[in-house]
C-alpha cells in the first residue's frame, strides 16, 4: 500500500520473530530491511507533498513502513521545533490526553488512540463530575445536573472515534480503548500541531499471543466543520479472520437523550430504524449499489461510500436536536461485504462491523467518516449529519486529509518563533494550537476556559474569553477573534433582560454565560454572588469590542454589531454608578477579578473599566455620527479610582488592607486598560500586587505581570521571570497541556475551587500575550499601531512574530538582541508609533527599531541577570528570580535545604555578597566562591576576591508546622554580588 507524503505512515516498530510486549524494543532484522526498501519510495513521495497517491486495490498491501524513515511535513522533526508532541508510554494516572478540534467540533483522544475513556478523578467547579474524554460542539448547551441546580452546561456527544479490532478463531480477543497497557508495546502517540491530527501507533498482543500492529489517525476536519475522520491501518502477524467495529459510543454523551426525529437520505436502509439511531446503505460514486467483486474486479469497499449509521439526540432542557453519523469504508485489501449492523448497547449508541480474512504481514486499512450537526446550524440536523458523513466518505481519506492539512497550514502562517529555547517554542505552539482548535471564522460562539477540550467550568463563557484569549487571537487571527465579540452581540437580548430585572438600563452580561446569556438559568456563581457583582465583565466586553474596531477598522460591523453592545454597556454603567455628595461617582458592592474580595466598593479595575467603556462609547458615537449623552463623559471623569498616596500604589478597592489576592486585578490597569500613570506608580503597583498574589491562584496572572514588567522597563530581567512563571509551573503531560493551577486546587483560599481545569486555554491565552503584547509592546490605535519592543537576555537569540494583522495589513516583527525589524508583507503602508517617533512601513521598506534591554542598565551587582541554577525549586519560584534585579520575585527551594549557584559569566573581582531573603529566613547559610565551579572556598570578604561562580547553601527548618504541613522554606529574593575594581 502506498501512502502520500502528506500523511506519512508511522506504524510501530516491532520484531515479528521474537515479539515482546515490552515498550521501546528495538526493531528486528525484518524491520530494518523494510526501512531500506522503503527509502526510495519515501524520497519520491516527499517530492509531491500535496499530491496524494491512491492506494492500489489489486492486492492486499504490504506491511506499513517502519517509523524512523523520512517524515512528511506534518510529522517531520524530533519535536524540538514544537510542531509535534509525542508520548512513548501510557500513563494511566495522566488525564491530559491529546485532543483534536476544528473550532466547531472537538474530541479528546485516549492513549489507545480510539474510543471512549474515563481516566478517573473529578472535574473542577462547578460540575465536579467524573472526568472523561469528551466530544463537544461549540455553543451546544443543555440543562445541567442537579448539583448545579440545572443551570446550563455544555453538552457532550456520543464518542465518535471508536474503531475496535477483534481477532477471530477459537480464542477471540478485542483491542479497544480499555485494552490494558500490558498488552501494548512499541507505543507512540503523536499530536501534529502543524496539521491538527493525532496519530497512535502500537503493537497489540491478544490474550492468545497473536500480535497486530495498529495505527490510528484521528482528526476533526478543519476544512469542513461538521466532519471528522478516523483512519485505521492494521498489520496482523497472524492469519485468519478479523473484525473491525465502528461505534458511536453513548458512554461519552452527557446531558442529552435519544431523539427519533429526522429522516435519512442517500441510500438504501439495511438495518432498519431504531430509536435514537438508524443505518442507511450507501452507493458507489457511479450511483450503482455496491455488491463487491472478487479478484479481477473492483475491491469490495474501494470507491464505495460505505454504510452510514447515526445517533439522534436532544439536549436536556434546551431541547436542541442533533445527530452524529458515521460511514465506515473498508479500504484496499479488505475483502468483505458492506459493513453490517451490530447489537446496540443503548439508545445513544450505535455500531456496525465488518469481518474479513487477513494474512500475516499484510496491511489493511479502514476509515470511518463522521458527520455532526445540530438544530443550531441546520433545520434538519440528522439529515445534515448523515450528508456530512457521506460527503467526507466520497472525498476519501487522501483528499480529505490534504484539504484539512492545507487549512491548518494557512492558520500557521501566523506563528511565533522563539530561537534557542526548545521548551518555550513547544509551549508557544501548544498554546496557539489550543486556541486555534477551539475557534472558527464565521462562528458567533465564544470560548470557555477549556475550549472544546472538556466540560470544565461547565463549558461556559467567562471574562477569560475577552481578557485572556482574545487579544492574542486578535493580533494574529482577527477573523477567529471576531467570534468572541459576535457572541456578545448574539446574547444581547438576554443581557438586556438581565439588566431590566436587576433594575439597570442597558446590557448586563452574566458572569458565566451559555446559550442565551440568561443570568438565572446560566450563571453558576451565586455564593458569593459573583453572578451579580462581577461587574467588571461589562468593561471587559466593551474593551474587546473597541479593540476589534481598532484592529479591523470595520465600520459596517461597528455600526451593526459593535455599537449596540458598546451603547448598551455604557447605558448600564451610567445607571449603575452612584452619585456621591462630593460630586464623584462610585460603583458599590462589586467583586473585582480578585475573587477573594467580595462586596467591596469602588473596585479600581471595575471603575477604570467603566470609565474606559463610557469614553469608548462616546468616541464610537462620534465616528458613527451619533450623539452620546453628556453624562457618559461626566461619569467617566468623576468615577473614583482608589489610590494610596503613602504607598504610591493604586488601591484594589476602597479600604483595601493589603490582604492576599487570588489573581491579577489592579495590575490590569497598566495592561490591557492602559490607564494613565507614571512609570514609578506603575512599578510600585506591580511590585506590590505581584508580592500579594496567591501563588496557588489561577495560571494566567503572571502573564500580565510579565507584560507590565516589559512595558515598565525596570532595570533587570524580571520580565523573563514572570514569563516563565506564567507557563512552566502549569505545563502537564507529553502534549504540553495547561493546568489552571500549579497545585491540586485553583485558589488555596477559595472554598469553591476544585481540581484545576485543563486544558486551561485562559492561561495559554495569557502566555501568548507575553509575546504578542509584552515583548513587542504592541498596542492598537485608530490610525497606527504602537510598538516598543524589548527583550530579556535569556531570549537574546531573538523572537519573531509572523503574520500579524492590522486593518487589512499583514506584517512581521523580528525582535533581535539590539534591534527589531518590522516588515509589511501585505496591504497598504502602515504607521507605527514608537519611542523613537513615528515610522512608516511599506512593502520592501521595513522599519528598524531599537530593542530595549533593561538588563544592560548600569549596575554594581555582578550577579544581576546572569545564569543561575538550583538544587531544587518550588514551582514558579525559580533560580533565575534570585538574580533578576527585582526583590518581589524569589528563588525558593523545594525542601528545607537548598543550594543556589550563580555563574557570573567570567572571572570577576567581587566584594560583599549579600543574599536578600524572602519572608522566611534560613536557620543558617553559607556563601562560597569558585573560579572553575569545582573548587570552592569562602569569600574572605577581602574586597578583591576573584570568582566566576557564587554558591549559597541554605538551611531551613525541616520540622512541620502545627497543621502538619511543612514549614515555609527560606528563599532568596535577590542575590547581590558587589563588583569591585
Amino acid at each position: 500500500m502506498e501512502h502520500s507524503a502528506q500523511h506519512p505512515v508511522d506504524p510501530p516498530l516491532r520484531q515479528p520473530a521474537e515479539h515482546s510486549p515490552e515498550a521501546g524494543q528495538r526493531p528486528g532484522p525484518v524491520a530494518r530491511r523494510s526501512r531500506k526498501l522503503a527509502a526510495p519510495l519515501l524520497a519520491t513521495a516527499l517530492i509531491a507533498v500535496l499530491a496524494p497517491v491512491s492506494a492500489s486495490a489489486s492486492a492486499p498491501a504490504p506491511a506499513p513502513r517502519p517509523a524512523g524513515g523520512a517524515q512528511g511535513p506534518c510529522m517531520k522533526g524530533d519535536g524540538s521545533d514544537g510542531w509535534t508532541a509525542t508520548s512513548t508510554r501510557i500513563d494511566p494516572k495522566d488525564s491530559h490526553h491529546a485532543f483534536v478540534g476544528n473550532g466547531y467540533l472537538g474530541q479528546r483522544v485516549p492513549p489507545n488512540g480510539t474510543g471512549y475513556a474515563a481516566p478517573g478523578g473529578t472535574t473542577g467547579w462547578p460540575l465536579k463530575t467524573p472526568e472523561y474524554d469528551g466530544s463537544f460542539v461549540s455553543g451546544l448547551y443543555a440543562k445541567g445536573p442537579k448539583n448545579v441546580k440545572g443551570r446550563q452546561a455544555i453538552a457532550a456527544l456520543p464518542t465518535w472515534t471508536t474503531l475496535d479490532v477483534a481477532t477471530g478463531g477459537a480464542h477471540p480477543d478485542t483491542f479497544s480503548s480499555a485494552t490494558a497497557p500490558g498488552r501494548i508495546s512499541h507505543y507512540r502517540q503523536t499530536l501534529s500541531l502543524r496539521c491538527g491530527f493525532v496519530r497512535t501507533s502500537l503493537t497489540w498482543t491478544a490474550a492468545d499471543g497473536r500480535a497486530t500492529d495498529l495505527v490510528y489517525d484521528v482528526l476533526a476536519d478543519r476544512n469542513d466543520a461538521h466532519t471528522g475522520a478516523v483512519r485505521l491501518r492494521m498489520t496482523p502477524h497472524w492469519s485468519g479472520a478479523a473484525t473491525v467495529t465502528d461505534r458511536l459510543d453513548g458512554r461519552g454523551a452527557r446531558r442529552m437523550t435519544p431523539s427519533t426525529t429526522g429522516t435519512a437520505t442517500g441510500g438504501k436502509d439495511t438495518g432498519g430504524k431504531e430509536s435514537g439511531g438508524k443505518e442507511t446503505g450507501g452507493k458507489e460514486s457511479g450511483g450503482k449499489e455496491s455488491g463487491g467483486k472478487e479478484s479481477g474486479g473492483k475491491e469490495p469497499g474501494a470507491g464505495d461510500s460505505g454504510r452510514t449509521m447515526d445517533v439522534g439526540f436532544r439536549t436536556d432542557g434546551t431541547k436542541t436536536e442533533g445527530a452524529v453519523a458515521s460511514t465506515l469504508r473498508p479500504g484496499p485489501g479488505v475483502r468483505a461485504d458492506r459493513p453490517g449492523p451490530a447489537p446496540r448497547a443503548d439508545k445513544l449508541s450505535n455500531r456496525q462491523r465488518v469481518s474479513f480474512p487477513v494474512r500475516s504481514g499484510r496491511s489493511y486499512e479502514l476509515t470511518k467518516y463522521v458527520g455532526v450537526d445540530t438544530a443550531l446550524t441546520s433545520r434538519t440536523p440528522r439529515t445534515a449529519a448523515d450528508a456530512a458523513s457521506r460527503r467526507a466518505a466520497d472525498r476519501g481519506w487522501d483528499a480529505l486529509f490534504a484539504r484539512h492539512a492545507a487549512a491548518w497550514q494557512r492558520l500557521w502562517r501566523s506563528d511565533i518563533e522563539v530561537k534557542g529555547k526548545r521548551d518555550l517554542q513547544s509551549w508557544v505552539r501548544s498554546a496557539q494550537y489550543g486556541l486555534l482548535s477551539s475557534t472558527r471564522a464565521g462562528s458567533d460562539n465564544s470560548i470557555g476556559p477549556t475550549g472544546l477540550t472538556s466540560d470544565n467550568y461547565a463549558g461556559e463563557v467567562f471574562w477569560d474569553a475577552e481578557t485572556w484569549m482574545y487579544p492574542g487571537l486578535l493580533a494574529s487571527h482577527p477573523e477567529l477573534a471576531r467570534s468572541i465579540v459576535d457572541y456578545r452581540y448574539k446574547t444581547r437580548a438576554g443581557a438586556r433582560a438581565n439588566a431590566k430585572k436587576l433594575g439597570y438600563k442597558g446590557l448586563f452580561y452574566p458572569w458565566t454565560s451559555g446559550s442565551k446569556g440568561d443570568l438565572w438559568n446560566e450563571c453558576h456563581s451565586w455564593d458569593p454572588p459573583h453572578c451579580k457583582t462581577q461587574n467588571h465583565l461589562m468593561g471587559d466586553i466593551s474593551l474587546a469590542t473597541w479593540q476589534y474596531y481598532l484592529a479591523t477598522k470595520d465600520t459596517a460591523w461597528l455600526k451593526s454589531r459593535g455599537w449596540p453592545v458598546l451603547k448598551g454597556i455604557a447605558e448600564f454603567w451610567a445607571s449603575r454608578a452612584t452619585h456621591n455628595a462630593d460630586g464623584s461617582y462610585s460603583v458599590k458592592n462589586v467583586a473585582g477579578p480578585d475573587e477573594y474580595s467580595n462586596g467591596v466598593d469602588d473596585g479600581v479595575f471595575t471603575n477604570a473599566g467603566a470609565a474606559t467603556a463610557l469614553r469608548h462609547a462616546t468616541r464610537i458615537a462620534a465616528i458613527l455620527g451619533q450623539k452620546a449623552p453628556a453624562s457618559w463623559t461626566a461619569i467617566a471623569d468623576k468615577l473614583r479610582i482608589p489610590y494610596d498616596s503613602k504607598k504610591k500604589i493604586f488601591e484594589q478597592y476602597a479600604g483595601y488592607k493589603g490582604t492576599t489576592i487570588k489573581q491579577a486585578d489592579t495590575v490590569l490597569l497598566m495592561y490591557p486598560l492602559e490607564w494613565p500613570m507614571s512609570q514609578t506608580k506603575a512599578a510600585r503597583t506591580l511590585d506590590f500586587y505581584a508580592g500579594h498574589t496567591d501563588p496557588d491562584g489561577p495560571a494566567m496572572t503572571d502573564s500580565v505581570h510579565a507584560i507590565d514588567a516589559a512595558g515598565i522597563g525596570e532595570a533587570g530581567c524580571s520580565t523573563y521571570t514572570y514569563l516563565m512563571r506564567s507557563i512552566q509551573p502549569f505545563v502537564r503531560g507529553p502534549f504540553h497541556q495547561f493546568s489552571e493551577a500549579r497545585g491540586d486546587k485553583a485558589g488555596a483560599s477559595d472554598p469553591h475551587a476544585g481540581k484545576p481545569a485543563q486544558d486551561f486555554l485562559t492561561g495559554k491565552g495569557g502566555f501568548l500575550q507575553t509575546f504578542t503584547h509584552g515583548l513587542t509592546g504592541l498596542r492598537l490605535r485608530e490610525n497606527a499601531v504602537r510598538l516598543d519592543p524589548m527583550l530579556p537576555p535569556q531570549l537574546s537569540q531573538g523572537v519573531t512574530l509572523r503574520g500579524l494583522h492590522w486593518q487589512g495589513r499583514t506584517y512581521d516583527i523580528a525582535i533581535g538582541a539590539h534591534q527589531t525589524t518590522v516588515r509589511l508583507t501585505a496591504g497598504a503602508p502602515m504607521r507605527i508609533e514608537t519611542p523613537e517617533g513615528d515610522k512608516i512601513v511599506s512593502r520592501g521598506v521595513p522599519a528598524v527599531l531599537k530593542t530595549r534591554r533593561p538588563d544592560l542598565a548600569a549596575t554594581s551587582n555582578a550577579a544581576r541577570c546572569t545564569s543561575a541554577e538550583a538544587s531544587s525549586e518550588e514551582p514558579g519560584l525559580y533560580a533565575a528570580a534570585a538574580v533578576d534585579g527585582n526583590t518581589t520575585t524569589a528563588w525558593v527551594p523545594d525542601a528545607a535545604d537548598g543550594t543556589l549557584t550563580v555563574d557570573l559569566g567570567r572571572t570577576t573581582r567581587v566584594g560583599q555578597i549579600t543574599p536578600h531573603w524572602n519572608a522566611t529566613r534560613p536557620k543558617s547559610y553559607n556563601v562560597q566562591v569558585s573560579r572553575d565551579g569545582k573548587h570552592w572556598s569562602g569569600t574572605g570578604y577581602a574586597g578583591r576576591t576573584p570568582a566566576r561562580y557564587v554558591r549559597v547553601v541554605v538551611h531551613g527548618d525541616p520540622a512541620k508546622a502545627a497543621d502538619g504541613k511543612p514549614k515555609p522554606h527560606p528563599g532568596i529574593s535577590e542575590l547581590t554580588v558587589e563588583r569591585v575594581k
